[in-house]
């Protein structure tokens, strides 16, 4: 006794099986790329934090120790018998081999460092200022000091 509708049943089973592994691949896929999205960002994200170690690292054993180097140069100016020229050149070319890494890079970091050079050179600029209306100031004070005496010299004769 064979059924009379074997084939109808075959083409039912076979149409049942299709929808079914249809709607399980519908439930797994999403579930696949939810599973799979926080090793994706987990990469990305080590990647991100690598560049920032690597850049802090740089900042700290270069950057960092090329400003405190700049620092002790311009605390010399206001040492005695310092030949203000010559530091002036030796810091002048100090600070261009600071700013040559950065000439090209466009990025946040590039901008912060070449701001700093910048303010190193500004520090520069202002300490010779400082200095030579120093001198000028010592030379006027002796200047006066001189008229003093000349008009103490007239007013006793």
């Amino acid at each position: 006794m064979e059924p009379l509708n074997k084939k109808e049943r075959t083409d039912f089973i076979i149409k049942f099986s299709a929808a079914f592994a249809i709607g399980i691949l519908i439930i797994l896929i999403p579930f696949y790329f939810i599973l799979r999205l926080p090793v994706y960002e987990n990469a990305i994200f080590t990647k991100d934090v690598q560049k920032m170690q690597e850049l802090i690292k740089q900042q700290k054993e270069v950057f960092t120790v090329q400003v405190d180097s700049v620092k002790r140069m311009v605390t010399r100016y206001d040492l005695a018998n310092q030949d203000i020229d010559k530091l002036n050149e030796h810091m002048g070319s100090f600070l261009a081999k600071m700013e040559e890494p950065y000439l090209n890079d466009t990025t946040w970091s590039g901008r912060m460092h070449k701001n700093i050079i910048e303010l190193l050179v500004d520090l520069k600029k202002a300490k010779t200022e400082i200095n030579k209306l120093g001198n000028e100031l010592n030379d006027c004070k002796k200047d006066l000091e001189k008229a003093k005496e000349e008009g103490k010299t007239k007013d006793t004769m």
